[in-house]
């Protein structure tokens, strides 16, 4: 008894059709997919879809993402033992993208399609965080307000995927592995990208005279995560995301100096009170000499950054609107506590037939 498959490409290169089983043995005209003769011989080539297809997709994306590594140096001089990962006392940090995306496909097997994609887009990474020191017991000797910056940058990524596909009456199944590298003005370094996702559902037709009008509704799971671990190195001068930073350092530093002073002045503070403060007094004076002759707050600075996902898995949901053999649309949105993904797009098929056939 003949198998029943189910093959389907949509924007993320899957969709759906179940093979209908003719006594029809023709000669299958396009050059792939490979065994695309085969799946003629058994009479159901009338189910694939065309070849080759080319995809444009708007994305837009929320990420959250965790810093877990953080060094800054200034004209060369080391300046991580004052600003660093600990002091600076990231709040939070999220990256949110716009763009498009374009995709071209084949089907090099009628269950498999590889795909190359272009990405170009916009996007912005808001920053907060509250500049903490403490002294060697643990003891917070300086704390700045809360501060938020948003930083936008142009990006462009490239890569390359693959998607395996599976069904069966009317129901269907994908798993899509990609990777992509992504170019950006404030890294010095691209920055790798790894997505897998498997979905599944069921298709239904609209229209009783036109098997190749429907809808096919589906849910999902995808991962996505950085690729590597060594971070990446980046400059920028501060007072592009902080113009307000240098002037409340200074007004933070002495008004705490003023504040121990006057403590110490007190008749009634103990001598190890007075001693403790006296320290911590010093410690503020060089923190804030050092700060300020370093040029921080207006000079280029290069840093090191290493960052990860807070949440690495999204649950999606979507569906692709195929109206005939060349024209499909696609809309999906993912979702997890730390982050937002929608995608609309458009997919056009055709097919490139074999020599001698027209």
């Amino acid at each position: 008894m003949k198998q029943r498959y189910l093959l389907f490409l949509s924007t993320l290169l899957f969709s759906s059709g179940l093979f209908a089983q003719t006594s029809d043995s023709t000669v299958y005209p396009y050059v792939l997919p490979i065994w695309g003769q085969q799946v003629q011989d058994r009479g159901m080539a009338d189910q694939l879809q065309l070849p080759f297809g080319l995809n444009v997709n708007y994305v837009n994306a929320f990420i959250e993402l965790e810093i877990t590594d953080f060094d800054l140096s200034i004209g060369g001089r080391d300046f991580s033992k004052i600003v660093n990962l600990e002091t600076l006392n990231f709040q939070e940090v999220s990256a949110t993208t716009n763009g498009a995306n374009f995709r071209a496909d084949a089907w090099v097997l009628p269950f498999m399609n590889v795909y190359g994609m272009f990405s170009s887009v916009t996007g912005g990474t808001n920053v907060t965080l509250q500049p903490t020191w403490k002294d060697a017991v643990g003891d917070v000797i300086l704390q700045l307000p809360q501060f938020s910056s948003n930083v936008d940058f142009n990006a462009v990524a490239y890569g390359l995927g693959t998607t395996l596909i599976f069904g069966w009456d009317g129901y269907f199944s994908s798993i899509d592995l990609n990777y992509s590298a992504t170019k950006t003005e404030l890294l010095e370094d691209q920055v790798g990208y790894l997505t897998m996702s498997s979905r599944g559902g069921y298709r239904f037709l609209l229209s009783k005279k036109n098997k190749d009008f429907f809808i096919a509704p589906y849910i999902g799971i995808m991962y996505r995560n950085f690729t590597g671990s060594k971070g990446n190195n980046g400059s920028i001068s501060m007072d592009e995301v902080f113009p307000e930073l240098d002037q409340t350092f200074n007004e933070k530093v002495n008004g705490k100096i003023a504040d121990n002073e006057a403590i110490i002045n007190d008749p009634s503070t103990t001598a190890a009170e007075r001693i403790k403060l006296q320290a911590q007094n010093q410690a503020l004076e060089t923190i804030e000499e050092e700060v300020n002759e370093s040029g921080v707050f207006s000079t280029e600075i290069d840093y090191f950054i290493q960052k990860e996902l807070i949440q690495t898995i999204t649950f999606q949901f979507g569906f692709n609107l195929q109206l005939n053999k060349n024209w499909m649309l696609r809309g999906e949105y993912g979702i997890a506590d730390s982050q937002r993904f929608l995608m609309t797009g458009v997919q056009y098929r055709f097919g490139v037939k074999k020599k001698g056939l027209r």
